[in-house]
């Protein structure tokens, strides 16, 4: 399980080039279609190659919605990339990257990022009404925003059992939170919902739907 706050960093960097892919405007049904046709269960690819396959926008694993002035984007981290992430600035060998994947087995991760449109200012001081509600923002993403978040498959309705939001000192118009859901209390397999209650900016339920087998139709990993 991720025990060390290196991983947890290294999976925020990871997540920024999750959040770079060209987000135009496209239907469901063509996100679905294109999914369809790019998955390829039988398709070898590279390591860093199919990192980049799972961020692409037609493969629908990180899903948009856009309320107003803000973007909530959920990604699907498969533990693959996780270990890319922890083992790329190492010489790499098989037994390392398969030492690191097995950090990550039992749960599956996603990261969540809300962003202001056009990144302009700061993401918690958006309609901001004084100094409390800002320290009040930063406390409830830290220790509270966990119970806002849960995924639901079937009448089953579960939290996150990871959850780590990602403090930036600085000038930023985005906020980043990881979280991980235990793979023995929900079938990855199946369709399921991931819904955040948003109390941050109010903006309601916002719900994310991922279909059945859409988390295991990727890409085999060549050379691994």
């Amino acid at each position: 399980m991720l025990n060390k706050r290196a991983n947890i960093v290294g999976i925020i960097v990871l997540s920024a080039f999750f959040s770079c892919s060209d987000e135009s405007t496209v239907s469901e049904e063509t996100k679905q279609e294109s999914h369809l046709e790019m998955q390829n269960i039988g398709m070898d690819l590279p390591l860093n190659e199919f990192v980049t396959w799972v961020a692409a926008k037609e493969n629908d694993l990180t899903k948009t919605k856009e309320i107003s002035e803000l973007n909530y984007r959920l990604s699907y981290m498969p533990k693959e990339c996780l270990a890319y992430i922890e083992t790329k600035n190492t010489e790499y060998s098989k037994e390392l990257f398969e030492e690191a994947r097995t950090h990550y087995d039992g749960m599956t991760y996603f990261n969540l990022r809300i962003e202001l449109k056009g990144g302009s200012g700061e993401l918690l001081k958006y309609n901001l009404n004084s100094g409390q509600q800002y320290n009040d923002r930063i406390t409830y993403m830290s220790f509270k925003m966990q119970k806002d978040v849960f995924l639901v498959q079937d009448k089953d309705t579960l939290y996150p059992g990871l959850f780590h939001f990602e403090r930036i000192y600085e000038v930023a118009p985005y906020a980043t939170v990881m979280m991980a859901f235990d793979n023995e209390k929900f079938n990855p397999e199946e369709e399921f919902t991931i819904v955040y209650d948003d109390k941050l900016f109010n903006k309601g339920y916002i719900k994310y739907n991922y279909s059945t087998k859409q988390l295991i139709d990727l890409p085999n990993i060549s050379g691994v």
